[in-house]
């Protein structure tokens, strides 16, 4: 339609029209302890508060102003906003406007507060204030528009991430399908389930399938948490009250109700299309809002224009690891350490994707291998091992010490001898000498670990003890935080303080976890799995098993292949101190079962992200030492992974290129002569027992396997002709005759040169006696 009366008065340029709102708030408790004193979105990210990512985003798509809700610690994160670069007045990016919603429980109630501010008069973007993004919104938000103009029930528009379904940005906790019009994008359901149990199936109405002539089914699609919004998005949150989260309740509720017309659109990065018209791209260059107009779908002609681009939400711990390992792979460029959107330190970068700040000091013996960021004034001391981590300023690392996928923020210390695995450390912590920190541990600030200690994996330890079993979002943390400050202030004099009024005031403070955390530990254990004193042993007994688990794979260093070791060691857990009560017995998992299952797990990664040999074998010796593993152990799991990758079908060629390729980390794993005889003992019994094998391919390969471990040096001459002199004489259970025949014809090879070397040097010898005789 042409602009008519009054035309003018509608049109809004668009810089002036866009703005965002952004929830700094997560309304669950997946980051604590570390957000008992500051909002989720002020947690660094790669050494960078998160909330930059998002405000850095929503400013380079164009947005005029940012509406941030906030509920909790609001006057800390509006103290970072006014000294940062979005508070100075004038020179700011953006406009930031800080609402507090102090009432809120949830997305919803948050939602339901800002809906009627003034300050929202048409379509807006809504995202979490830890969303992670290179790409520019302004063609999102006008194909939102041109569908708007098309559908006139259109609400909402998804931004998602297209990543297959072992990728580290899936939610390990949930299991999402979607189902879309491919001729428009439409989003037509979802079907969320959780991963526990194993969903065997989904369901989907027929009139969904009848809806379309055609519906795409997609499981490899990731809520980005990036939505564009009309104003009515806010009017359904206000008048529905069982909208408590956007996904789950909001999204569901649109597209399963039968009451409701409104449609959702969804927009795809990386190798999808939406739909758009001229007109779209005449709004994309900042057309007037009032002029731009699509009278039906069949009247435009419309293009589909290709999206590609990085975009991720921090949901949790795993999703932190992930995003960071994207930020420093630089999968997101331009958003990577040595480009920081915030005003901080200057990174420099350096092959394999290790970024150093100014000030850093590497002992010249440490290790430093790849995906690194060392923070500014951080110390490295001598034999240290970094790898996959992120250091935040003045971090010390003792000697001897090895940080492995972990991340360590600020004024954070590991004494010597120390090994951090997967595990998040909190602001000021400080590990002591020789502390083992397993997976999937979560550190909160100022609590210290050690000295000679093991964390168990997936613990939370905290400064302070929770108030009771009763969970908390992180939200609730504000004032439980204040009201526990003097009780810690108190409990810090400990050891320090002498006086009958002071020791008579200590024994009613609860001392510290010291049994878990060490002689010398400072905090509280927040383990799920923990009993306090008021809980009620059968209600603690009867515990949600799949709850624990999913909470455990929404985790930093999880994984599905670590379910069942969890299972075991939480039914352990659960059963300690009552198994008696129930006359169960409980199933349990030996230590020596433990390291087995950590050392596949290891090797598995270093095939998955094709490390190089050298750091296969320091990563799979750190395991060894850390679970105080057997090295023959070490040596048979070692061999059969690498035989395993071999594709039998693919003889002799893949032999020679897996060995190649790998056959460092078994040298690695050989420190004697002895140890090369027993090696090609475990190649033997692989090939001969290992079911996958047929049995007409076992010879074969044992025969291409052994000449190869000579021909690269993993063993010497001498010990295939030992093994084989031995294995002619055992019995025919203990080796399979049938192989070593297959290997007579090299043993008699490697025989004959050794004769002719025998022989050559007999010459040399006998030659420099008749030139000594003759100079006499």
């Amino acid at each position: 339609m042409p602009p008519g009366k009054g035309a003018s008065n509608s049109k809004v340029d668009l810089e002036e029209e866009l703005k965002a709102v952004v929830l700094a708030d997560s309304f669950d408790e997946l980051f604590q302890p570390l957000t008992l004193n500051k909002p989720r979105c002020l947690l660094p990210l790669c050494n960078v508060p998160m909330i930059e990512y998002t405000l850095e985003f929503l400013s380079s798509s164009g947005v005029h102003e940012t509406i941030i809700l906030c509920k909790s610690y609001s006057e800390k994160l509006q103290a970072y906003i006014k000294q940062s670069k979005w508070g100075k007045s004038g020179h700011s990016p953006m406009k930031i406007r800080i609402k507090v919603v102090r009432t809120a429980e949830s997305i919803g109630d948050a939602l339901r507060d800002v809906d009627g501010d003034p300050g929202l008069r048409s379509d807006f973007i809504l995202c979490t204030g830890m969303v992670v993004s290179n790409m520019n919104l302004s063609r999102l938000v006008a194909a939102h528009m041109a569908n708007k103009r098309h559908d006139k029930d259109h609400i909402m528009t998804v931004l998602l991430q297209e990543a297959s379904q072992t990728h580290r940005l899936h939610d390990k906790s949930d299991e999402s399908v979607y189902l879309i019009d491919p001729s428009s994008n439409k989003l037509l359901s979802i079907s969320s389930s959780p991963s526990l149990p194993r969903p065997k199936s989904i369901s989907i109405q027929t009139s969904v399938l009848l809806s379309c002539p055609e519906v795409e089914m997609r499981a490899d699609l990731v809520d980005t948490n990036v939505y564009v919004c009309s104003l009515q998005v806010l009017a359904l949150f206000t008048e529905n009250f069982d909208y408590q989260s956007m996904k789950r309740d909001f999204i569901h509720g649109i597209l399963a109700s039968d009451l409701l017309t409104s449609s959702i659109y969804a927009h795809v990065l990386s190798g999808s299309s939406v739909l758009v018209s001229d007109d779209t791209n005449n709004y994309d260059r900042g057309a007037d809002i009032g002029n731009f107009e699509i009278a039906t779908a069949a009247e435009a002609e419309f293009d589909f224009i290709s999206h590609s681009g990085y975009a991720a939400g921090v949901i949790d711990t795993s999703a932190f690891d992930a995003i960071s390992r994207d930020l420093i792979g630089r999968w997101a460029y331009p958003l990577c350490p040595d480009s920081s959107p915030a005003d901080g330190p200057v990174y420099s970068y350096n092959r394999g994707c290790v970024y150093k700040a100014q000030s850093v000091f590497l002992g010249r013996e440490s290790h430093v291998h790849r995906n690194v960021v060392l923070g500014p004034d951080t110390h490295v001391a001598d034999f240290a091992t970094l790898s996959e981590a992120v250091l935040g300023a003045r971090c010390r690392v003792g000697e001897n010490s090895v940080i492995r996928g972990s991340y360590m923020f600020d004024d954070a210390a590991v004494g010597k001898g120390s090994v951090i695995e997967q595990t998040i450390i909190g602001e000021r912590v400080t590990v002591l000498d020789n502390v083992i920190v397993e997976r999937g541990c979560i550190i909160g600030d100022d609590v210290t670990l050690g000295p000679n200690v093991r964390i168990p994996a997936f613990t939370q330890v905290a400064r302070k003890r929770p108030q009771s079993t009763d969970r908390f979002s992180d939200d609730d943390m504000d004032s439980f935080s204040d009201e526990e400050g003097d009780s810690d202030s108190r409990q810090e004099t400990r050891g320090f303080t002498a006086g009958k009024d002071m020791c008579s005031a200590a024994a009613t403070i609860e001392p510290f976890d010291t049994e878990t955390l060490g002689l010398a530990g400072i905090g509280y254990v927040w383990s799920k799995t923990r009993k306090s004193d008021d809980d009620n042993e059968d209600d603690y007994h009867s515990m949600d098993m799949e709850e624990v688990k999913l909470g455990q794979l929404r985790t930093i260093g999880s994984s599905f292949a670590d379910i069942e070791l969890a299972e075991a060691e939480l039914r352990d857990c659960v059963s300690d101190g009552f198994s008696s009560d129930h006359g169960q017995a409980t199933e349990s998992i030996s230590p020596m079962e433990v390291f087995q299952r950590e050392l596949r797990l290891t090797i598995a990664r270093a095939f998955e992200k094709d490390h190089s040999a050298e750091d296969a074998a320091f990563e799979i010796s750190n395991v060894r030492l850390s679970y105080n593993g057997d090295q023959n152990d070490m040596r048979r799991i070692v061999i059969q992974e690498i035989l395993g990758n071999i594709n039998l079908e693919q003889l002799p060629t893949s032999a020679k290129s897996v060995l190649s390729r790998w056959g460092g980390v078994i040298q690695k794993c050989i420190s004697s002569r002895v140890e090369q005889v027993n090696t090609i003992d475990i190649v033997e019994r692989f090939c001969a027992l290992d079911p996958a094998i047929d049995d007409d391919l076992r010879s074969r390969l044992f025969r291409q396997v052994v000449p190869l471990l000579y021909e690269f040096d993993i063993v010497e001459d001498l010990a295939v002709i030992a093994w084989y002199n031995k294995a002619v004489d055992k019995p025919s259970d203990q080796v399979s005759h049938e192989l070593v025949q297959k290997i007579e014809v090299f043993v008699d090879w490697l025989n004959e040169s050794d004769d002719e070397e025998s022989d050559q040097g007999s010459s040399g010898d006998e030659s420099t006696d008749d030139n000594s005789g003759t100079s006499e």
